[in-house]
């Protein structure tokens, strides 16, 4: 139970959510996700794209802030110009003169939320969470900076740690948590992660379906996506992509197409952009793969769009 006592929430209640939202992740994922949260830990969901690592996160906030946990959850989503001035503040000049603008990480501890970051891997995290690292390690942490008009500086102090003297202090609830999804695979490279942070988090794995679920997922006007399956064995891509194609593919069929250039548009909209990165031998297992499902014209574009992106 999430933060212990009476006011907290299960990996049911949180798998319940989840089917209610129309997705169904593992149970052992489910109860490893509440047991991190539980035992003080901040969380980074990782797995293939479309696993619904993000749906997760949220829901997951969701029911800390029913069982008063947080007052809410901040989302936010990391990219490669992240700096402690987007995560814990900085000076800036307004009409007011020099005035301390606190960051994401200030203002989600401040205001009683969780903190939930998409694309983790996207930042160069060590730099971007600065001294956050020293805080969710359970140290306070005191800050080069002062809130606007006040004199002492400001200082995060853990639940549990000792106050510095001589500043102002922001409390970082013990039910306070950060909660990220990092993809497996992704064609921008992460950034440099340190073991020290690695150390502060704990990593649940979000993995795909297996093919039976798969199939049940895809039944439905749009089923002829299933065809497409095999393309898995290139690169694990989850069921949320793939049902986002069928969906597609449910629409473009009122347009009659032939089933081969129906397929080839669900590749080339929505598969093919999950394989980018892929190698040589990679894409010559996908060329043959989708080929299998389309007519000659259709072919010869496939190997033409296989190419292109997959050879910057």
């Amino acid at each position: 139970m999430v933060g212990g006592g009476p006011a907290s929430f299960s990996a049911d209640e949180l798998g319940f959510a989840a089917k209610r939202d129309g997705l169904q992740f593992p149970d052992h994922v489910l109860h490893q996700l509440v047991a991190a949260l539980d035992s003080g830990m901040h969380v980074v969901l990782t797995g293939p794209a479309g696993t619904g690592k993000t749906t997760l996160a949220h829901l997951v906030a969701d029911l800390a802030q029913q069982a008063m946990l947080c007052t809410g959850y901040l989302p936010a989503t990391a990219t490669a110009e992240w700096s402690v001035a987007q995560t814990i503040g900085s000076i800036q000049d307004t009409a007011e003169g020099h005035v301390f603008l606190p960051g994401m990480v200030l203002e989600s501890i401040e205001s009683g939320c969780w903190l939930v970051i998409d694309e983790l891997n996207r930042a160069d995290v060590d730099s971007a969470l600065g001294e956050l690292l020293t805080v969710v390690s359970g140290q306070p942490v005191v800050l080069p900076f002062k809130r606007h008009g006040g004199v002492l500086p400001l200082s995060l102090v853990p639940a549990g740690a000792a106050t510095p003297a001589d500043t102002d202090v922001i409390r970082v609830p013990a039910t306070w948590r950060m909660v990220a999804t990092m993809g497996s695979h992704d064609d921008q490279l992460p950034m440099a992660m340190s073991r020290a942070l690695l150390r502060r988090f704990a990593f649940v794995e979000v993995p795909s379906p297996d093919d039976d679920a798969f199939a049940a997922l895809l039944e439905g006007p749009g089923e002829i996506v299933r065809r497409l399956l095999p393309l898995r064995a290139v690169r694990d891509i989850g069921p949320a992509v793939f049902l986002d194609a069928a969906r597609f593919a449910a629409r473009r069929a009122e347009d009659a197409p032939t089933s081969s250039r129906l397929l080839f548009e669900a590749f080339t909209g929505f598969l093919l952009p999950q394989l980018r990165g892929i190698d040589a031998a990679a894409a010559a297992t996908t060329y043959h793969l989708v080929a299998e499902v389309l007519s000659d014209p259709e072919r010869a574009e496939a190997r033409r769009a296989i190419t292109e992106a997959t050879h910057p």
